[in-house]
């Protein structure tokens, strides 16, 4: 009689596996500079479309959701191969040492130190825009402590090679499932760094994004209630050339004594989605953002779309001029 399968075995197995994939694909974007890492991830892009296959065929019904008739499905898949290679790109940013030119970073600046001056701390908020891995290093390099809150791997193995890469950032690096250390950063009046645009199954708050109902992330909010702590929206853009970004920063965000948690997340939402319309090619469309919802059901990649249509509390976005010009180029 053959021996029973070890699930556990077979985990570590594949955890390993995953791991010399990822560590020789790192090795390979790190070579030469930054330009040729970047011709790389151009033609890494339509391998990964494959072997992403739930988020690609995730990113092209978020684009149908969200656009509706304004994109046919080739433009969708144009977008959504956009998307792609910007997440590659910013992964990128992350894991090389190249040195990078920021415009915007007065704005930038004024605004936190606008939000410390009130003695609270400050939570900087952010979503998968651009490149988020320069945006992190940019803010660890004006001086404060900078706790930064993010999801861990599945993989133990990847978690290593992952962080290794960031121990250059010089943040304070907070796994989600961590509380007793995002309250501390909070109670020592410090920076927090929260992303917003996370599908939230669990605790989630209903509030509109790009017109869907979303469940987001209850914790920007929350925090920012119960320590009257003030939020800033900040992204950072890729610019023309090589290395080069632009901070855009929305104004500050003050909690109101009688705001409700999902009031103040629409107005985070809010604060984002005309940077996400305005340069929709560098936005992480590959996120089941719409998946879980408020009624506690789940939708799939291939949800109807009559019954999408629904669900939403605000006409499909019309695209920029700017978009529709690059996705016919």
């Amino acid at each position: 009689m053959a021996s029973p399968v070890n699930p556990s075995g077979l985990r570590r197995l594949r955890h390993r596996l995953e791991w010399l994939l990822l560590a020789g694909l790192v090795r390979w974007l790190q070579q030469g500079d930054l330009r040729q890492a970047y011709q790389r991830a151009h033609r890494l892009t339509p391998l990964l479309r494959r072997l992403l296959r739930s988020e690609w065929a995730w990113a092209n019904s978020n684009l149908q959701w969200v656009y509706g008739a304004g994109l046919d499905p080739s433009a969708r898949r144009r977008l959504a191969a956009m998307a792609v290679e910007n997440m590659i790109r910013s992964h990128l940013d992350g894991l090389r040492p190249d040195p990078y030119q920021i415009e915007g970073q007065g704005e930038a600046d004024s605004g936190i130190q606008s939000g410390l001056q009130l003695g609270r701390g400050l939570i900087i908020c952010g979503v998968h825009l651009g490149s988020w891995e320069i945006g992190l290093k940019w803010a660890a390099s004006l001086g404060h402590p900078v706790h930064v809150i993010y999801r861990h791997a599945n993989n133990p193995l990847s978690e290593q090679l992952f962080m290794a890469a960031r121990a250059h950032y010089g943040v304070h690096w907070i796994r989600r499932d961590e509380p007793l250390k995002i309250v501390r950063a909070l109670q020592k009046k410090e920076i927090l760094v929260l992303m917003t645009d996370i599908n939230q199954r669990r605790d989630g708050l209903a509030a509109p994004f790009l017109g869907i109902p979303a469940l987001c992330p209850a914790g920007p909010a929350r925090f920012a209630l119960r320590w009257q702590v003030p939020l800033l929206p900040i992204v950072c853009l890729r610019a023309a050339g090589v290395g080069h970004f632009r901070l855009l920063t929305a104004p500050l965000l003050v909690p109101q004594a009688d705001e409700t948690d999902i009031a103040l997340t629409t107005r985070i939402n809010q604060s984002f989605e005309p940077w996400i319309e305005a340069h929709a090619e560098q936005y992480n469309w590959l996120h089941a953002r719409w998946r879980s919802r408020p009624d506690g059901t789940l939708w799939r990649a291939d949800t109807p779309p009559e019954q999408l249509a629904q669900a939403r509390c605000a006409p499909p976005l019309t695209p920029a001029a700017r978009l529709l010009q690059l996705l016919h180029s």
